[in-house]
């Protein structure tokens, strides 16, 4: 029986287990009070450590590990009852005390303004903490980070007015509270050693509650990087509130794609649901996942790419013209101009120009979410994401309109006529939310994949000669094509090592673990998360030697046939109906496009920089790559 039906499923058995002690308690406190001579200072003592000893279980079963639905009822509950019985204390002291909220505050110090100040805070945060956990979505990343807070403020406060303000029965809780404490640290940690025992893949949890979160959001590539280096290929963390298992090399990657033991469905941070608005292909799985994938990928073969080409050749001629004049400036900025305006051709049927860069700004606030504080206030970044995120999600709504009334084949239109295997199509609520997210993935993956493009032909000018000699060879001059681009075999080689050498995808999406596992002898528990790294994979020395120089060789035809399956991974790995990236072939179709534009005709120098990469979600060149660049005039002799 369900006595709640809120964002919580509470028993009666569960109400009654924790109501009823409080009931008791608060009323036993407030009569012991009746014999003493001062009524309502003792009120306020009395039910202060009623609310303590209803905090110190609270906050016991808050600090254990575990996902238990039950120790979570019964943590919520206790937790509400607590601050009941403080609210009571509150209002004695405020009102019985001290006769109202100015008296209680102005009691002639600075001490009485602060102690009034922090008293009002607690308050406040923790009925907010509590309206959190019985309405909202306890498992948004936010949430979980002020509920740590919260639950560190209250038992501070709580230690230190029952061990140095109080004496007697207050000075005895406050002890018992400190030991809970300590008692349940050390139980998380004797739990977390115990996995251990079952052979767990080595690793740290981090932080207490917070775990890794905190280093992964600073510098999510570096994570990766240094615990492969340290714990080796697989290892286990602790990221966004829960457990979590690494998996990096072919090897392992591959283990993580088995849909039996791993499952995308609902398994990514609240933030990124929000952000990609609750239901897009990184987000499910099985059937429909399938049926979407199969529908979209109809816009991404060689005949669409044919169809492609002349919007993506005429965007490149609209910016090379403008770099020619300009001779001097910071190609980052350039390309992210160029990017969106050739995102908007491809996806909306836009013409190259300023209203196609200005949607690309949008576009970099939305992308600047997901790895902003996620916390909604409207003026910051992630309120800014969620705004712009809902403008683009308009803004390709009134393009599927135009769409359909004057058909293009645009990638846009493509998907519009596009059917899965049983004559079923995308509603126009999944087709704009399959857009938005295919939109700005491609605009990110555009600007940094040609930034990096230009980086290194310019820092490489051995290769970047051999790649001007083919263009020469194949296609000095004309309109390009797929027949004409697939005999560009080195160029293409070049386009896979950019994505295999630079950080540009630190990992794939979160998976949930779908039952116990085992790989490599490790333990993969069930109810754990899991992820996959990318660049870490794709940087197994066993598999690609010396893999901090870039070689382009590695990718002649007979060396990649033979790389192990699921080696170079850029973006996902798997068959193309699963969770690899539906634009991974469009991406290189473009880097050997504007490769053979740039290399027909011109050329560039570094100007003095700072060209170490950034700690972004894509890093790039911290200064954003600032070249001269001018027609080549040995090339056009």
């Amino acid at each position: 029986m369900e006595i709640f039906k809120l964002k919580k499923n509470i028993s009666l058995a569960e109400f009654a287990n924790t109501f009823f002690p409080f009931g008791i308690i608060l009323i036993a406190t407030l009569l012991a009070a009746e014999f003493k001579p001062n009524l309502n200072l003792h009120r306020a003592i009395y039910s202060f450590c009623a609310s303590t000893v209803l905090l110190i279980p609270a906050i016991y079963l808050y600090i254990l590990l575990g996902k238990s639905v039950r120790k979570n009822n019964y943590w919520l509950l206790l937790w509400t009852f607590s601050f009941l019985a403080y609210l009571v204390h509150w209002f004695y002291e405020v009102f019985g005390i001290y006769g109202g909220i100015q008296d209680f505050a102005a009691d002639g110090s600075a001490m009485g303004y602060a102690i009034a100040a922090s008293k009002l805070i607690l308050a406040l945060w923790w009925g907010l903490d509590i309206s959190l956990g019985w309405f909202s979505d306890s498992s948004a990343t936010w949430i979980q980070i002020q509920r740590t807070g919260v639950h560190i403020y209250v038992g501070l406060s709580f230690l230190v007015a029952n061990l140095i303000l109080q004496a007697g029965f207050a000075r005895t809780l406050g002890i018992i509270l400190a030991i809970s404490i300590l008692v349940a640290l050390l139980v998380r940690h004797n739990t977390r050693n115990g996995q251990d025992n079952e052979n767990l893949p080595p690793g740290s949890y981090g932080l207490p509650l917070l775990g890794e979160t905190i280093p992964l959001a600073l510098d999510i590539h570096s994570f990766y990087r240094k615990r492969v280096k340290k714990y080796g290929p697989v290892f286990k963390t602790h990221l966004f509130g829960k457990p979590v298992i690494a998996f990096n090399g072919p090897e392992a990657f591959t283990f993580f794609l088995n849909q039996e033991y791993f499952t995308r469905e609902n398994a990514s941070p609240h933030p990124i649901k929000e952000l990609l608005d609750w239901d897009t292909l990184p987000l499910l799985d099985g059937d429909e996942h399938r049926r979407r994938k199969l529908i979209i990928l109809q816009a991404f073969t060689p005949e669409a790419f044919d169809k492609y080409i002349p919007s993506i050749e005429q965007t490149a001629a609209y910016y090379l013209k403008r770099w020619e004049k300009l001779g001097s400036f910071t190609w980052l900025t350039e390309y992210r101009k160029l990017s969106a305006s050739l995102t908007n051709a491809l996806f909306i049927g836009k013409e190259p120009g300023q209203m196609s860069e200005t949607v690309g700004e949008i576009t970099d606030t939305f992308i600047k979410g997901f790895s902003s504080v996620p916390i909604n206030l409207g003026f910051n970044a992630y309120g800014r994401a969620l705004k712009n995120r809902d403008w683009l999600l308009d803004y390709i709504d009134q393009a599927i309109q135009q769409h359909r009334q004057q058909p293009r084949q645009d990638l846009l239109g493509l998907l519009l006529s596009a059917r899965s295997e049983d004559g079923s199509t995308l509603t126009d609520a999944q087709l704009r939310r399959e857009v938005m997210h295919l939109f700005f993935a491609a605009y990110s993956g555009f600007y940094v994949a040609l930034t990096l493009l230009s980086l290194t032909l310019a820092q490489h000018p051995e290769i970047a000669a051999r790649a001007r000699q083919e263009v020469k060879q194949y296609v000095p001059d004309g309109s390009l094509d797929m027949a004409r681009l697939q005999k560009l075999v080195y160029l293409e080689q070049i386009t896979k090592e950019i994505r295999r050498f630079y950080p540009i995808n630190a990992a794939t999406f979160f998976a949930h673990v779908k039952k116990d596992c085992e790989f490599q002898n490790f333990h993969i528990p069930k109810g754990w998360g899991a992820v996959a790294g990318i660049h870490t994979t794709m940087h197994i020395p066993q598999v690609f030697s010396e893999p901090q120089s870039f070689k382009p060789c590695r990718f002649a035809p007979e060396n990649f046939a033979a790389l192990p399956e699921n080696s170079y991974v850029p973006q996902g790995g798997g068959p193309r109906d699963g969770h690899r990236c539906a634009g991974e072939d469009l991406i290189t179709v473009l880097l050997k496009i504007m490769g053979v534009h740039l290399l027909r005709r011109y050329s560039w120098e570094l100007l003095p920089q700072n060209l170490e990469l950034n700690q972004d979600l894509f890093p790039t060149p911290r200064d954003g790559l600032k070249v001269r660049f001018g027609i080549d005039q040995q090339t056009v002799a």
